[in-house]
C-alpha cells in the first residue's frame, strides 16, 4: 500500500485527485490540503511515501516545497497546468510531472513510477517477502513465490510454487502487501501474480491449470494495468 496526500491551492485539482485515488486499490490518499503549511506539519507526524503537489501555490511554491522534504525519502508527483517548470521538476528527483487536466491512466502510469522507485528502495533493504501466520507458525512467503490468492470470507488461501497456505485475512487486507505493478485483483475473490499468468482468453487469465474469470468490475483496470505493462516492455 503506498500512502499519500495532495496538496493543491485549488480545490477542483484535490477533488480530481481524489476521484483516481479511489479507483486504485493499492493507493491510500490520507489527506489533502490547500495550505501547504498544514501539510508540512502533517509530514512532521506522519510517516507518508508519497506527494501529489501542485507548481504555482501562493507563498510557497510546489518546487520550493520540494527542496523543505527532499531528504525525507518522499516521492513527488507534480501536478500543474503549467509545462514549463518540468525540468526543474527533476532536479528535486520529482517520480512524475502530470500536467493538467490529466485523465485516469496518466495518473496511473505517474503512480506506477511511484510504485517502482519505492519497491526498488524496498528490495535494496531486502524486503522481497513478508509473513503470514496460520495458527501459531509464520511463514515467510516471497512475492514472486505467489501465483494467485484466493479469498473466503475472512480467509485468504495463498496458492504458492510448491504449496498453499491458508491465513485469517480478507481480500482488501491482503492487497495491501503487494505491490500493484506485480499484483492485480481481477474479481472480488482473487488476486493473480501478472508475473505468473500464462494467457488472458475471453475475460479469464490462466495461471497453470487454474481458469479466472475477471468480473465486470474489474475489467477496466485490469485492461489499463496490462497496457502499462505493454508500454514498459514493448
Amino acid at each position: 500500500m503506498i500512502t499519500s496526500i495532495a496538496i493543491d491551492d485549488e480545490p477542483n485539482a484535490l477533488r480530481i485527485i481524489e476521484h483516481h485515488a479511489s479507483r486504485m486499490e493499492f493507493l491510500e490518499l490520507k489527506c489533502v490540503f490547500t495550505d501547504p503549511f498544514k501539510a508540512m506539519d502533517f509530514l512532521y507526524e506522519n510517516e507518508i511515501d508519497l506527494i501529489f503537489l501542485d507548481v504555482n501555490m501562493p507563498d510557497i511554491s510546489g518546487l520550493e516545497f520540494a527542496q523543505k522534504i527532499l531528504n525525507r525519502g518522499i516521492s513527488i508527483i507534480f501536478t500543474t497546468a503549467h509545462s514549463e517548470y518540468a525540468l526543474e521538476s527533476y532536479e528535486v528527483e520529482a517520480v512524475d510531472y502530470l500536467l493538467k487536466p490529466f485523465d485516469f491512466p496518466r495518473f496511473y502510469t505517474a503512480v506506477s513510477k511511484a510504485n517502482e522507485r519505492l519497491r526498488a528502495s524496498l528490495q535494496s533493504r531486502g524486503r522481497n517477502f513478508f509473513f503470514v501466520s496460520t495458527g501459531n507458525e509464520r511463514h515467510k512467503i516471497f512475492y514472486h513465490d505467489i501465483n494467485w490468492i484466493e479469498g473466503n470470507g475472512n480467509y485468504v488461501t495463498y496458492c504458492l510454487k510448491d504449496r498453499k497456505l491458508l491465513v485469517r485475512s480478507t481480500i482488501k487486507q491482503t492487497i495491501a502487501f503487494l505491490n500493484f505493478t506485480d499484483f492485480v485483483q481481477v474479481q472480488r475473490s482473487y488476486i493473480v501474480s501478472l508475473a505468473h499468468i500464462d494467457k488472458i482468453l475471453d475475460n479469464h487469465v490462466h495461471i497453470k491449470d487454474k481458469r479466472i474469470s475477471i468480473g465486470p468490475n474489474y475489467r477496466q483496470n485490469f485492461n489499463t494495468v496490462i497496457q502499462q505493462l505493454n508500454q514498459r516492455f514493448p
